[in-house]
């Protein structure tokens, strides 16, 4: 079994409520309490089309807010005494939580877009099973919508419990994370875990509207076998494509040691202290034609300092210091162009898909006067776009992305990652994707390395098995979405796949590359639309196909992964 050390505790979505729920039998809940989003209008008058409500200026004058609890007692299959336990013990979501989340109020004008992106901001905070908004009944006379906005909870309550093995190494974590705790939208989360790289408690809060304001914040408090991790933020973001401005700012103070590998295994380790702040704004004149422009501004203190280890007095390559100080200046565009669509990343939700294009630049001015210990620009640059090719069964993701540092010798830490997927829907229930990831370096930190390995798409490899400068990956995976849905808690779904990947470039660390090396499997894919989401549980076996003796014939992956 594997887990990277960054995902190695991620909850199990709902498994409470699962193990609770061995003996029962149940079916899909509906939404139920109120009349569904986009009815038809009482009486013999025909539905208008948004578009006309849009053009006549109707105003809103009313939104009816519908919180559907987890399962609907209405039903037949779902009047059973588990299922009414756990509404009951389930605090469901309180409206005044909802209307936060929107983007309209009584009195505005009606616009179907502004309806769509609140029901994707609803959707994105991830306690919600179903979100559908829509105007409910159009009165010609005062030409006023009465809007409704229908959610259904989910299982917001999750344990956090991993148990995985690979090459000798054993990583295991217990915790217990409230995605909604009582019904107001804020995260708890407390763990413990033990991973290869260290063992760590953590105990973390969020709030994406504090006392119902457009204001987030969040707080990670951890203490570890290596030190310990202090993260705190705050911000007033751009919570809307017309949010006309921004602040916020963030603090982080960590230290850790950080481990350095070759072909799976520890070949260095340093001390790392890490001691973070920033500020920033931004503005603009919002939606204009579809587009979002922003301009971004702020600064940051960045400082980095290296120690060896009592376990490696004399470490192989030690990192140099940094202190970067520096204002920084940057401009977003935004093009609003979003799908609804199901089984694709997920398994029985809806799934917002950007296609428009994000585009994204900075540059950043370190000087020794500002408290830099050395003069250097930084720039950074992003774009992802998305297109549908062949129509709705068809798309088509790319992303690509560049960071650097200019000094007096020239360029450094550079690295240029690109990333393509194509999706095609090929039967109802069947889905092929094809991927390339590419990353490029030049003259990295010795702080860093490019690895690959089972943690990071080589599946049939150990993880961290591979070290070098750049990194190319493709994968072909054909998925299959089940109808199996026991006890209407748990979706199935089942995967092929083929990686083939490799590094290039010496890492100085490291042995030389090994070049391509190629693996074939299969998997499980375990999820729960009724919990909270983004967890969905792979168990995979992977066959490395040209791998050394020294590797195992078979690799055994169990690991919870926010994608299918």
């Amino acid at each position: 079994m594997r887990l990277s050390p960054f995902n190695a505790l991620r909850r199990a979505p709902g498994l409470l409520l699962w193990l609770l729920a061995v003996r029962a039998v149940a079916q899909d809940a509906e939404p139920t309490g109120a009349e569904p989003a986009g009815a038809e209008p009482a009486g013999n008058q025909p539905r208008l089309g948004r578009a006309e409500i849009e053009q006549r200026r109707a105003t809103i004058r009313a939104i009816d807010i519908v919180v559907d609890n987890v399962f609907d007692p209405s039903n037949p299959e779902e009047d059973k005494a588990l299922y009414r336990w756990a509404n009951r013990v389930h605090m469901r979501t309180r409206p005044s939580v909802i209307e936060a989340a929107l983007l309209f109020k009584v009195g505005d004008r009606y616009e179907a877009r502004v309806l769509d992106e609140s029901a994707r901001a609803l959707r994105a905070r991830g306690f919600l099973a179903d979100v559908r908004i829509d105007y409910k009944t159009y009165d010609p006379a005062t030409n006023t919508v009465d809007v409704q906005v229908l959610v259904r909870d989910a299982w917001s309550l999750s344990l956090n419990a991993k148990l995985s093995h690979s090459g000798g190494e054993t990583e295991w974590g217990l915790g217990l994370q409230e995605s909604n705790f009582l019904g107001r939208g804020k995260g708890l989360s407390a763990s413990y875990k033990h991973t290869i790289d260290r063992d760590e408690s953590l105990l973390s809060y969020s709030d994406d509207n504090v006392l119902n304001s457009r204001v987030r914040i969040g707080a990670v408090f951890a203490n570890a076998s290596d030190g310990y991790r202090h993260e705190l933020f705050g911000e007033r973001p751009f919570y809307s494509l017309d949010t006309r401005w921004m602040t916020g700012g963030s603090f982080r103070d960590a230290e850790r040691v950080d481990k350095m590998y070759d072909l799976g295994d520890e070949i260095d380790e340093f001390r790392h202290d890490v001691k973070d702040v920033a500020i920033q704004g931004g503005v603009s004149r919002g939606i204009v034609d579809s587009r979002t422009q922003r301009w971004l501004f702020g600064a940051a203190s960045e400082e980095d300092t290296f120690a060896p280890t009592p376990v490696k007095p004399v470490p192989l390559l030690l990192p140099e210091d940094r202190k970067l100080v520096y204002p920084w200046f940057g401009w977003q565009l935004l093009k609003e162009d979003f799908r609804e669509m199901t089984e694709l990343n997920d398994m029985g939700r809806t799934e917002d898909v950007a296609l428009g294009l994000n585009l994204y630049a900075s540059v950043g001015f370190a000087k020794k006067s500002f408290g830099s210990d050395r003069d250097a620009t930084l720039l950074r640059a992003s774009v992802q776009r998305g297109w549908e090719p062949g129509g709705a069964g068809d798309l088509f993701q790319l992303a690509a992305s560049s960071s650097m540092r200019h000094e007096e010798d020239g360029f450094k830490d550079s690295l240029t990652q690109f990333d393509a997927r194509y999706y095609r829907r090929n039967l109802d229930n069947r889905l092929l994707t094809v991927s390339l990831s590419a990353l490029a370096t030049h003259k990295l930190d010795a702080d860093s390395q490019v690895l690959l390995g089972g943690d990071n798409g080589l599946r049939g490899y150990p993880i961290r098995y591979q070290a070098g400068q750049d990194r190319l990956l493709f994968s072909v995976e054909e998925r299959f979405y089940t109808e199996w849905y026991p006890w209407r808690l748990i979706r199935f779904g089942y995967a092929a796949f083929f990686d083939a990947g490799r590094v290039s470039g010496q890492d100085p660390r490291a042995s030389p590359p090994l070049g391509m090396l190629y693996d074939a499997g299969f998997g499980l894919r375990l999820t729960s639309p009724r919990a909270s989401r983004g967890q969905i549980l792979h168990i995979d076996l992977a066959f490395p196909l040209n791998a050394p003796p020294t590797i195992d014939s078979v690799q055994l992956i169990v690991e919870t992964r926010g994608t299918f």
